[in-house]
């Protein structure tokens, strides 16, 4: 599951002010098990200390003429090469062909595709050299992490920021992942149901939606173009997700949300918590009483409805269970149509670990894990 142990990530930093993230970055990554390495270019010295690089890195190289041969020792040990930030300069030089210090001369005798990490005013963005050198680049496979959005360096808003740390790792991890998804419309369903009792009440559940991000994550890496459809949560998402992000409030906003989307769906993950009743709602705030009377109703259920409709989509159900789980789980996997569906035990809920059983039509297993790791497993079944 953790696929940056023992990998050996390579990180080319130039001279722009975003460059200050760096150490950050290889934190991260070291945290993860990783081993770092790291070229400065003079530029980059002006706002990163080597000093500070070295403490938290297996290593900090600025020279062409240092022992050895570094460019050719470093090209090829590496796993994965990413340029962070790649400015307007180095990435001129990479589509021109030129190498005339330890960067550049490295980027010329890696064989493999790099990870370029633009950041810079949004006119240089703009630039037609720049767009030409990057389109360039591209088409010699190697690939560009879209610059955020944001208040810059130079004092104007716009495009041109370096991505959150979580992002970059993210696109590390994909890199370096099998691509079993590609190219599929992984749609993802998480959190709970809001049902309306008045303007200020309601019906819903303890769901975090964490199963979903995770399942995200995971789709993503294995390469799935990834929707969240997200009831109420506890999520702190970060804003440079790759995902399309839709929140819905009721289960019945969520069926139409699934159905405006259904028919390009190749994975559907059914892991929101959808309430099971619902109530016909008072258009005024409800007076204080001794007691209250709720007439409940039965709720849409979601993926019986979607099992009328299934064509191709391959459905991944969640149910939640005090007892009985196997049966109860085997049970609904029939009646719901799905292909594979996933036993949680009560206590799931709200928490970040895991317990229950995975039922496909090519087994079972029992897991009691946390819930990044069972997204992992969910895939791997797929796969």
């Amino acid at each position: 599951m953790n696929l940056l142990f023992e990998k050996v990530i390579l990180i080319g930093v130039t001279g722009g002010v975003a460059a200050y993230k760096v150490p950050l970055l290889v934190r991260e990554l070291k945290g993860r098990g990783a081993k770092v390495k790291v070229i400065l270019t003079e530029n980059a010295k002006r706002f990163v200390s080597s000093q500070v690089l070295s403490i938290f890195s297996d290593g900090v190289f600025d020279s062409l003429w240092e022992d050895d041969i570094p460019h050719i020792t470093l090209s090829s040990e590496s796993d994965f090469f990413l340029i962070l930030p790649a400015d307007y300069n180095i990435i001129g030089k990479a589509a021109s062909g030129v190498a005339d210090d330890l960067l550049s001369t490295t980027i010329a005798a890696y064989n493999k595709k790099i990870l370029f990490c633009p950041s810079m005013n949004p006119r240089m963005l703009e630039n037609p050299v720049l767009i030409k050198n990057i389109e360039y680049l591209k088409s010699c496979g190697h690939y560009f992490l879209e610059p955020s959005k944001g208040p810059l360096a130079c004092g104007v808003e716009g495009k041109g920021r370096l991505p959150s740390i979580s992002r970059i790792v993210l696109e590390i991890e994909k890199a370096l992942s099998p691509k079993t998804l590609e190219g599929d419309l992984c749609l993802i369903t998480g959190g709970g149901t809001v049902e309306k009792i008045d303007p200020v009440r309601c019906l819903t559940n303890e769901s975090s939606g964490k199963m979903a991000y995770y399942l995200a994550k995971y789709c993503y890496l294995s390469g799935g173009e990834v929707e969240l459809i997200l009831g109420k949560n506890t999520l702190n998402l970060d804003p440079d997700l790759p995902y399309k992000i839709t929140l819905v409030n009721s289960a019945e906003e969520m069926f139409n949300k699934i159905l405006d989307r259904w028919d390009e769906v190749d994975y559907l993950f059914m892991s929101a918590a959808v309430s099971d009743f619902t109530v016909n709602p008072k258009e005024e705030k409800i007076k204080r009483k001794e007691e209250l009377v709720l007439e409940l109703k039965s709720n849409i259920d979601i993926l019986k409805e979607l099992k009328k409709r299934k064509k191709h989509q391959f459905i991944v159900g969640f149910s939640l269970e005090k007892e009985n789980l196997r049966a109860s789980t085997l049970e609904k996997m029939k009646e719901k149509g799905c292909d594979i569906m996933v036993g949680n035990f009560v206590s799931s809920i709200g928490s970040e670990e895991s317990a229950g059983i995975i039922i496909s039509k090519k087994g079972e297993e029992e897991f009691n894990c946390s819930k990044e790791e069972l997204a992992w497993k969910i895939i791997q079944k797929i796969k």
